[in-house]
């Protein structure tokens, strides 16, 4: 339990740094010390950490909390990289969690799990949640990057408008954000996938307003709602029949309506898993209309079986090298894809594509998204006075 050797010594440090507790760890981690205070008349038995990154779902005991004698506390120590920022959240239980079911996936099986997710209401940070799924608290360990863009708690100073239209055959909604320092006319774009997380749930407005004040070009954001996940997995993957509804009703309505450009160099798209891979998809196959793009945590394992179509590994071989750009990131603690992005990364640069990459150390996760998402479209739009 980190540096804590009573009850009374652990709520003090609760009280004045809230949770987790960090000290020092071995050289390039820090102890981590996540605790979870049972309400009154908890029935829970069993006490897990799930930590974006971190914790393994496949080991439920290692990521076990103890309870703390004498007290309403659980406590988990953990060593985490000292550059480590994600989600968190306890999983208390009357029942220890289980395997999958005969004939259950992973994923049913881990969405069903992760359902009676809490926060950690001992944690001074808001929490965080997206995608439907539960809220998670922000861990930030001592050595994290600071976020250049993002701010907790700023304020909107642009404008934000949503609509109802089709697209691709289907009503959807869609938001457009005018950010703060935004042109009258001949308008950078930034098309953003899975569009009501950046809309609603974590609001990028306030981080795209400091685009201007910071002299970068400053796009007009389109952010396109996904609806659900069977279409979401049938429209990002690399479809064909999406990207022509990009191309022939969303962009000519964008230039009408909204005084978007017509100049594919300042078009980009960007959305993190299956919207980086969507990403890629457009500005590799329709460079005559998106230039850019934003990949964070691009699901570029897919397909794998028993799904079919042609991966970005397989279309950059038949690709010759355009103008498009892109920009990409992964989190070093996302086993599952790290090593494709790194692979995409290699064939797009082998390829004459002109890439910029960077890991950090965080997992499959909105909390490190949500900056870098700005990041990437202000390298890829430039300053306003270059």
């Amino acid at each position: 339990m980190s540096e804590v050797t009573s009850v009374d010594g652990l709520q003090r440090r609760l009280r004045a740094e809230g949770g987790p507790l960090i000290d020092p760890g071995p050289p390039g981690f820090a102890t981590a010390t996540f605790v979870w205070r049972a309400p009154a008349g908890s029935r829970a038995r069993h006490v897990y950490l799930e930590a974006n990154g971190i914790t393994d779902r496949r080991d439920p005991e290692a990521n076990a909390l103890r309870p703390v004698p004498g007290s309403d506390l659980w406590v988990l120590s953990r060593e985490v990289p000292e550059e480590w920022r994600g989600g968190y959240g306890f999983l208390p239980r009357v029942d220890p969690i289980t395997e999958p079911a005969a004939g259950q996936t992973e994923w049913e099986w881990w969405r069903g799990v992760i359902a009676g997710l809490e926060v950690d209401v001992l944690n001074p940070l808001p929490p965080v949640s997206s995608m439907g799924l539960p809220a998670r608290s922000e861990a930030v360990m001592p050595n994290a990057p600071a976020q250049r863009w993002w701010r907790h708690g700023a304020r909107v100073r642009g404008t934000l408008t949503e609509e109802v239209r089709t697209l691709a055959g289907v009503q959807r909604r869609i938001w457009f954000y005018e950010p703060l320092g935004l042109a009258d006319h001949d308008r950078p774009v930034l098309i953003v996938f899975d569009g009501r997380v950046t809309a609603v749930e974590i609001p990028i407005g306030p981080a795209l307003d400091r685009l201007g004040d910071g002299g970068h070009r400053v796009p007009l954001v389109v952010m396109i709602d996904s609806i659900d996940p069977g279409l979401r997995s049938k429209e990002l993957p690399c479809s064909e029949a999406f990207l022509e509804s990009l191309t022939t009703e969303l962009l000519p309505d964008l230039r009408q309506r909204w005084g978007a450009t017509d100049t594919p160099s300042s078009v980009l798209v960007g959305g993190s898993s299956y919207g980086g891979l969507a990403a890629t998809f457009a500005a590799l196959e329709a460079p005559e209309h998106f230039g850019g793009a934003v990949s964070l945590s691009g699901s570029f394992w897919w397909p794998r079986p028993p799904m079919s179509g042609r991966s970005i590994q397989e279309r950059l071989a038949d690709l010759e090298a355009s103008g498009s750009r892109f920009w990409m990131a992964a989190g070093k603690l996302e086993p599952r894809l790290i090593d494709e992005n790194r692979e995409v990364r290699d064939l797009l640069r082998a390829g004459g594509f002109d890439v910029a990459y960077r890991e950090f150390c965080g997992g499959h996760d909105y909390i490190q998204w949500r900056d870098l998402l700005v990041e990437g479209a202000s390298a890829l739009l430039g300053r306003a006075d270059a």
